[in-house]
């Protein structure tokens, strides 16, 4: 039973990071199909590059999530190296966070905005609906508002635990 909720906890935690990693890997195959069709076979598809658009926004934002989970976003760390070390584990653990929240909430505002308006758009070859490609943004958005609420509740878990 011990090894099923880990197990669970693992997809849960992953998923992220297991669908960006899942899209990397058609891209590569997918666009190597395409090359060959292309260039050894004289009969090129139009799909397959339909399709990897589709995978790279998708991995796109996949991977930012697990980059943010991961604390792993570009940033700019000079100024936190020439503050005292509790204000700047402040600024790390709270207030990077919370401007992160407040960015992502416009992000996820505006994601499920845009869902409703794409329904009427398809893609070129496949009539795929760009609902399915543009849910990818809000989707992302909330993985990354829960990594965030998740750095501030370590942050004050941590603080009561050294009081």
């Amino acid at each position: 039973m011990n090894t099923l909720t880990t197990t669970k906890k693992f997809w849960l935690s992953d998923i992220d990071e297991i669908l960006a990693s899942i899209f990397l890997g058609l891209i590569v195959i997918l666009s190597g199909y395409g090359v060959i069709t292309r260039y050894f076979l004289n009969a090129p598809s139009a799909w397959v590059e339909e399709i990897c658009v589709v995978f790279f926004i998708w991995f796109t934002f996949l991977a930012s999530s697990a980059l943010c989970k991961n604390n792993e976003l570009i940033r700019i760390d000079y100024l936190l190296t020439k503050l005292p070390s509790k204000v700047a584990s402040f600024i790390d653990g709270v207030i990077q966070p919370l401007i992160m929240l407040f960015c992502l909430s416009f992000m996820l505002y505006l994601g499920f905005k845009l869902l409703p308006m794409s329904k009427l758009r398809f893609t070129p070859a496949l009539q795929v609906s760009y609902v399915y490609i543009y849910a990818a943004i809000p989707i992302s958005a909330c993985f990354m508002c829960l990594y965030e609420i998740r750095k501030i509740y370590v942050y004050v878990k941590t603080v009561k635990g050294s009081k």
